[in-house]
């Protein structure tokens, strides 16, 4: 593991988040069902951020 200083700023790559397959079974698999109200409950808050993590935080 890594340590990061108190007020560290840091870049996590989302695509490492969205091909990991713990979460995502068969990542590189089109699978929109994934994403329905009850595949979504079991979706970790922060392991799919396509437009980042907040309000006034996207690309």
């Amino acid at each position: 593991g890594y340590t990061l200083p108190k007020g560290s700023s840091f870049v996590l790559p989302a695509m490492i988040l969205h091909r990991d397959p713990e979460v995502f079974p068969d990542p590189d698999k089109f699978d929109p069902d994934r994403f329905s109200a009850e595949n979504s409950v079991n979706i970790p808050e922060y392991a799919y951020i396509p437009f980042s993590v907040g309000p006034r935080n996207c690309i």
